[in-house]
């Protein structure tokens, strides 16, 4: 008996030094990893896409100014203000590359025709 409470106290010590060992690479993970990475940046105020070539521009909060340029700098259309939650429509008429831009923040949007393919 004396030998397996010798071996049972040797287990139990090792155990606690694989306890150990795991808490330092657990330490040592987060010191390395975890702090390196970046705070998340703060949302858009705004996100912006196009579909049947219409841009289309939700605000996540209240935006002021807002204008959709053509890729020749050219405005296509001008919100004094969109209300935050709320939605926009800016018909560009065709397809191709549009910038939407209000204050600091601009969005770029790629409007392209879909094609049907028909399986008669």
């Amino acid at each position: 008996m004396k030998a397996f409470s010798d071996i049972s106290k040797i287990g139990i010590l090792m155990i606690g030094v694989a306890l150990l060992v795991i808490a330092g690479i657990a330490v040592h993970f987060y010191l390395t990893f975890i702090q390196r990475i970046p705070p998340p940046s703060p949302p858009s105020p705004f996100n912006a896409y196009c579909r049947h070539n219409a841009v289309i521009i939700h605000a996540n909060r209240e935006i002021r100014d807002v204008r959709v340029l053509d890729n020749s700098s050219n405005q296509v259309c001008f919100f004094e203000k969109i209300p935050a939650g709320s939605e926009e429509l800016c018909m560009v008429g065709s397809r191709g590359v549009y910038v939407v831009h209000a204050g600091d923040h601009k969005d770029v949007v790629e409007c392209w025709e879909t094609e049907i393919i028909r399986l008669d």
